[in-house]
């Protein structure tokens, strides 16, 4: 609804592998349980008939600037039945754009097979040179980063992509 349940922020000074520092978990915070910008994503999200999710609060705020702004924030990278359940009631088509490192798209495929068995119409975007979309946002500007999430690939696609760079 838009009320604040917990803080968070980027580390810039990185020491660790963490890229946000988050409130604990409380009886109102759990990563779980919430999509970061779901309560202004929804009117977006059935304008454009689908809605972006992405890892962290910065890429959504790099879609925004950038105009797009129908995307929501998993906040990490575990896609869980609660967040399934509040994606199920916006949009039956997801386009999942997680960080384009390593980890990002072992992510994805998980993402993806979570998000096929529960029927949804998924296609993703692959950020190129293992960036987040904030990063590629400063890198390369807006035109690119819209040029992105206007031609997405394929679920299949993708895990044809992921399995090939992987198996001899």
């Amino acid at each position: 609804e838009g009320n604040v349940v917990g803080f968070s922020g980027r580390i810039y000074n990185q020491k660790s592998e963490s890229k946000y520092i988050n409130t604990k978990e409380t009886e109102i915070f759990k990563k779980g349980e919430l999509l970061y910008n779901y309560h202004i994503a929804k009117k977006e999200a059935r304008k454009e008939k689908n809605i972006i999710v992405v890892e962290g609060f910065m890429d959504v705020i790099a879609l925004y600037k950038a105009g797009i702004k129908n995307t929501v924030a998993i906040m990490g990278t575990a896609l869980t039945s609660q967040h399934l359940k509040m994606l199920k009631r916006l949009s039956n088509d997801i386009v999942l754009c997680l960080d384009g490192d390593q980890a990002g798209k072992n992510a994805m495929i998980k993402c993806v097979d979570a998000l096929n068995n529960e029927g949804f119409h998924t296609s993703i975007v692959v950020i190129p040179d293992a960036m987040d979309p904030d990063e590629f946002l400063e890198a390369k500007g807006k035109d690119e980063l819209i040029a992105l999430f206007k031609n997405p690939i394929s679920a299949v696609e993708f895990k044809l992509n992921y399995y090939y760079e992987r198996i001899n």
